[in-house]
């Protein structure tokens, strides 16, 4: 504990910014876990799966009258949809636009999640920057007289907030990529499942 106190006193105020970025990092990543994994309303995809390959509205029907709560919802909801749709002879752009408002609520905070991995390596690089140019006004300012001893602690404390910057990006943005496949997976499953079932009537 001692040890993260005196880096965040190294590091000062860009130190203590990534440190915020991180807790929020964190968060958001636990929280997109939980959501697009376990309790989002879309994540049918394997129940789907394990209903004998549905391919049409009556199945879908009896798939409503055998599930429970949050499942019916969801099936219910796109089972009114195809019933509008069944007949357009847009579906593809029907499709494309109840997806697109579907997932608008599963793509929460996932922009957030990108702009941290993008700004925090940045924010990290300015603090050894900022680091660098007081090493280097203290050499100026003490001329040959400079301990190299204080010269490198300088340089070590400037490298510091990259090293901390990296470290809260990289989670992120590893996190943003297995959850934008998976959030991509589930559309591709929904948009061509809806086009078989609409198709089919």
């Amino acid at each position: 504990m001692e040890l993260v106190l005196n880096y965040f006193d190294k590091g000062g105020i860009v130190f203590f910014a990534l440190g915020l970025l991180s807790v929020f990092s964190i968060t958001i990543i636990v929280y997109k876990f939980l959501d697009i994994y376990f309790f989002n309303d879309l994540n049918l995809k394997k129940f789907i799966e394990d209903s004998d390959k549905i391919s049409s509205l009556e199945e879908i029907e009896s798939l409503i009258t055998d599930s429970r709560n949050k499942k019916k919802i969801i099936l219910n909801d796109i089972k009114y949809f195809l019933d509008e749709i069944i007949e357009s002879p847009k579906k593809d752009d029907e499709v494309y636009f109840y997806l697109n408002k579907k997932f608008k609520k599963i793509q929460f905070l996932m922009p957030t999640l990108e702009i941290i991995s993008q700004v925090s390596p940045l924010i990290g690089l300015l603090g050894t920057v900022i680091g660098m140019i007081d090493s280097f006004n203290e050499l100026e300012l003490g001329g040959s007289l400079v301990d190299p001893s204080i010269l490198a602690g300088g340089i070590w404390t400037a490298l510091l907030t990259t090293a901390m910057g990296l470290l809260v990006a990289i989670p992120a943005l590893v996190s943003h990529y297995f959850f934008e496949k998976k959030i991509n997976s589930l559309y591709d499953f929904y948009y061509f499942f809806l086009i078989k079932i609409s198709n089919r009537g």
